[in-house]
């Protein structure tokens, strides 16, 4: 009989403000470290003016921002879900980048962080979500969930799983 691989699975609260994975590990569950040693990383997203095929993330997005560098700060990026913005596209270094990709950039920053703090690949993912992306609108709301598990699926191969509301 061939041992079966233990998957490995994830836990991704994408929030408005701050964004964080938690691991399930043999013993238990821990939070991934994704930014500088923290537990949680801002839902930001920077594109230096100079650099249009590079994105900063998180604290590094915010100081590079307030540090006068040129370029375009995203923040709150959970809140394009639900919007019919989401499905558009925007100006980002000098070329048009759908905000979908956007959202899918920054989680697979997540993934890619959450697996580095692992050392280890992640098989499976449950997103998050709040009791509703969009208040008083099914659909809009039904769209917001969907098109955040299209971006996780984009971000790698990760499938996920609908999860409870939290």
């Amino acid at each position: 009989m061939t041992p079966r691989r233990a998957k490995s699975a994830c836990g991704l609260d994408f929030g408005t403000s701050n964004s964080g994975v938690a691991l399930v590990t043999p013993q238990g569950v821990t939070l991934a470290h994704v930014e500088d040693g923290n537990t949680t990383v801002p839902s930001a997203i920077f594109f230096p003016s100079e650099a249009a095929d590079h994105a900063v993330y998180g604290r590094a997005a915010m100081r590079e921002y307030l540090d006068g560098t040129h370029g375009r700060l995203m923040r709150s990026l959970k809140s394009l879900l639900g919007s019919r913005l989401v499905h558009e596209r925007t100006a980002v270094g000098g070329r048009s980048l759908a905000f979908t990709d956007i959202v899918t950039l920054y989680l697979r920053m997540l993934r890619d962080r959450a697996e580095q703090h692992a050392g280890r690949g992640l098989s499976s993912v449950v997103l998050g979500r709040p009791v509703r992306f969009v208040d008083d609108d099914a659909e809009r709301d039904a769209d917001a969930q969907a098109t955040l598990g299209t971006c996780a699926r984009a971000a790698a191969a990760i499938h996920p799983r609908p999860a409870a509301s939290c």
